[in-house]
């Protein structure tokens, strides 16, 4: 195969941006499945955590899961690549690092799905994960407007990532809200600007937030869909369900 790399990001238009700089966090790895022959010193002393180390599309090059996203390495384990991979041997390129990418992410969703907090469609036929900040207009954009997506049959599962980092006004919100009783009726709250009760526990703010990091996540809503796709910014119900049904 013919393949093209592209160092590149992407950013949604629909989207509120981080306010300042934004933090590292810690997850919860899995225990990283690392081929013998591939030296890992140095993404460990740049302090990288390994998840998985797999041959890639290219010959001499590793495709590394870690905690900061997937990277690619040389077979020798001292040069790093940040990008994507294409193959460009048809008619069309074809990402093929996305590939990776999704399954990362729907693998790891599913490791925090009982952490997230749920508005389900009666009928439903669809759940999106949402990264979200309640101080954010487009989110609360997206969240007033949730019985549309309910109408398709679209439930929306949201984990938190606060745009200004591990720190701030939003942050804290988030955490109360994952702490409160009744977590439903704290984020409505939080989204049309009323005061919430204090609460506290041991909430995974900071562990959504590394992960929706790991994903890419540049600004909110950030939205994964069950494919594993992340969509930048804000999406109107119809135009969700489409994507939906293509991504099938």
């Amino acid at each position: 195969m013919r393949h093209l790399l592209v160092v590149a990001s992407v950013v949604g238009l629909l989207a509120c941006s981080p306010q300042g700089a934004t933090q590292n966090g810690n997850t919860q790895n899995d225990t990283a499945q690392i081929d013998a022959t591939f030296s890992s010193q140095h993404l460990e002393r740049m302090g990288f955590k390994i998840e998985s180390v797999t041959d890639s599309t290219v010959t001499g090059i590793y495709e590394v899961i870690t905690d900061q996203g997937l990277v690619y390495v040389t077979a020798d384990g001292e040069t790093l690549i940040s990008g994507r991979f294409y193959d460009i041997s048809g008619s069309e390129p074809v990402n093929v690092s996305e590939a990776s990418n999704r399954q990362m992410r729907k693998s790891d969703i599913t490791k925090v799905s009982d952490e997230a907090i749920v508005y389900a469609a009666a009928d439903e036929q669809y759940m999106v994960t949402v990264f979200t900040d309640p101080t954010c207009g487009y989110c609360r954009q997206l969240h007033n407007n949730l019985d549309t997506y309910h109408d398709l049959g679209i439930s929306v599962r949201y984990l938190a990532w606060p745009r200004g980092g591990l720190q701030g006004s939003a942050y804290q919100q988030l955490k109360t809200i994952w702490c409160s009783a009744d977590q439903q009726a704290a984020l409505d709250a939080a989204k049309n600007d009323q005061r919430l009760p204090a609460a506290s526990c041991d909430d995974p703010v900071d562990a959504h937030f590394a992960l929706g990091n790991k994903f890419g996540v540049r600004g909110t809503p950030a939205i994964v869909l069950p494919s594993g796709e992340m969509l930048p910014g804000l999406v109107p119900a119809e135009r969700m369900l489409g994507m939906l049904k293509s991504s099938q």
